[in-house]
């Protein structure tokens, strides 16, 4: 990989995670963006997602999360640029494996989505599949494939952002055409 690349994936990262930080002190939630081209199963999704909430504890608000997201992201982007595959592979895996959201924040991001609750779940899916999927390219050193598996968690998370953050941040309403 070339230094520009590197330079271009470092920027991308910083962008991301700050992308996950709050604007302001009385903003209390910050969520992913996307479209709704991936939405199916919106039911099966919202129930797996409360079962495993369920299972690790009452989970925690979409705040936290994201912020976390973000620094394994930068983790992940600077163990890239320095060929430590094995932290690329560890925040890969905590980036797929991140605490659950709590039932009061899922019902709260329900009712903001209504019947787009299917493109965040799917989001959400997608980002969790590719984080998985490039854990294990990393940990096999199969670069090519980190990088593709890279390349669909940040587009997984930026079009998330894209698409819900605000709303989900404000409880503005209708989102709003980018």
């Amino acid at each position: 990989m070339t230094i520009r690349n590197h330079l271009s994936l470092a920027a991308f990262a910083l962008l991301l995670a700050t992308a996950c930080q709050p604007q302001g002190e009385n903003e209390s939630q910050s969520v992913p963006q996307d479209s709704s081209a991936m939405a199916s199963g919106t039911d099966a999704a919202m129930e797996e997602h409360d079962e495993h909430a369920a299972a690790e504890g009452e989970g925690e608000a979409l705040l936290p999360i994201m912020q976390r997201l973000g620094s394994e992201m930068l983790k992940l982007t600077h163990a890239l640029m320095t060929d430590d595959t094995a932290t690329v592979a560890a925040s890969a895996e905590a980036v797929a494996a991140h605490v659950p959201i709590s039932s009061a924040e899922l019902a709260r991001i329900r009712a903001e989505l209504g019947n787009q609750m299917a493109a965040f779940e799917a989001l959400d899916e997608s980002v969790h599949v590719a984080s998985t999927q490039l854990s294990v390219a990393a940990r096999s050193g199969n670069m090519q494939e980190v990088l593709q598996q890279l390349n669909i968690v940040q587009a997984g998370c930026v079009s998330c952002h894209s698409q819900f953050r605000e709303r989900l941040r404000t409880g503005t309403g209708e989102i709003q055409p980018q």
